[in-house]
Parts: C-alpha cells; sequence; structure tokens
C-alpha cells in the first residue's frame, strides 16, 4: 500500500520526514499491533502489518518472556532498513484496572529496553494525542460515520444511541482521509503511531 506524501502534508498541513522508517507500536494486553512505515522522497509505503499475540491465560512472565522472543525476531526484521529509524510506542494509560495498566507498562517497557539502540528516535505517545495529530477527532468522526449506530431497545436510555466503538471510528477515518483500509484495528492502530512518528 502507497499514499504521496505530498496528499498527507496537505491534509494535515504538516511536513513528513522523508527517507526514513516510523515504526509504530499499539500495546495493548493481548495482542499488540505492529506498522512500519518508509518513506523516500514522494511516498509513503507501508511495508509490513503485524501483531504479537501472547496467552491472556498465561502466567505473566511467561507472556513476557514470550513477547521478548517475539520482539528479538522482530528486531531482525528491522535490521535491513538503513534508512532513519522512529519507534513510537503508545503510552501506557489508566483505564478500568490496575491490572491492565500494570501490563501495558510492562510491555511498552519491554519495547523500549529491546529497540532503543536499535533506532535515531524513540517515543512514548498517548492513542488520544496520536489520533489528533493525525486530524482525527472522535465527535466529527460521528457526524458523517457510516457506521450503524445501534440504539437502546429498553430500559431508561431507550431509544438514545449506543456508544460507537473507537476503533472502528478511527479505521474508518484512514480509510476516508488517507484511502487507507486496514482490516484490523490493532494493526490500524500502529498505523495510527508510526505516522504520528513521520511528522515533523
Amino acid at each position: 500500500m502507497k499514499i504521496l506524501i505530498k496528499e498527507i502534508e496537505k491534509k494535515l498541513n504538516k511536513k513528513i520526514r522523508k527517507n526514513a522508517i516510523s515504526i509504530g507500536w499499539d500495546v495493548a494486553e493481548n495482542i499488540t499491533g505492529i506498522c512500519i512505515l518508509r518513506t523516500d522522497e514522494k511516498i509513503i509505503y507501508i511495508d509490513d502489518l503485524q501483531k504479537i499475540e501472547t496467552n491472556p491465560k498465561d502466567d505473566i512472565k511467561n507472556r513476557m518472556s514470550y513477547f521478548m522472543g517475539a520482539l528479538d525476531k522482530f528486531k531482525q526484521q528491522i535490521k535491513k532498513y538503513k534508512e532513519y529509524k522512529i519507534i513510537i510506542v503508545e503510552d501506557s494509560w489508566f483505564g478500568k484496572s490496575v491490572s491492565t495498566l500494570k501490563s501495558l507498562t510492562r510491555f511498552a517497557t519491554l519495547i523500549w529496553t529491546s529497540f532503543y539502540k536499535e533506532c535515531d528516535y524513540i517515543e512514548f505517545v498517548l492513542p488520544l494525542s496520536a489520533r489528533s495529530q493525525i486530524g482525527f477527532n472522535k465527535n466529527r468522526q460521528l457526524e458523517k460515520t457510516e457506521i450503524k449506530i445501534e440504539k437502546f431497545k429498553r430500559g431508561k436510555n431507550e431509544g438514545k444511541a449506543k456508544k460507537v466503538d473507537i476503533k472502528k471510528l478511527v479505521m474508518e477515518y484512514l480509510k476516508q482521509a488517507f484511502n487507507v483500509d486496514i482490516k484490523d484495528n490493532d494493526e490500524a492502530d500502529g498505523f495510527v503511531l508510526a505516522l504520528t512518528g513521520l511528522l515533523k
């Protein structure tokens, strides 16, 4: 998949770093989405989309060991790139569970320690910030979404709209704004983070 740099720059009113590699890591408790973006003078190439999955029923130490093995394998994959390397890791945020926060922080830290010597620049970025930097706004997207919005059929909220999965809205935005059609939400979030890394 290819995207013209000038189209992204016009859409976002920002400059894109050329002749670079940006790797976005959407860190999650069970599935981490990864995207590699590569630029030359004119084009952004989506070089790879993949995921690392760990078994949520397994002991955390075993999951971390498995994750480290996957990172070591991925490290060999990116050694072929000679361009300026950027790594953007999703920053951990507190949602509903302290346990989830701990897992996110552990896996994000493993990425940092594995790759900080392999790249020229590395940063933690919160998902809300990354989406904002590429022009995504939840309320604006809801106004023009083609996603079917379900309504409550009974109870005190009867007739009111149910919440729409933010990840589905982001995937829809990528298709509408950049003509990037990614079917997996973890990989789509990895793309968002990688694109953030290319912005000057």
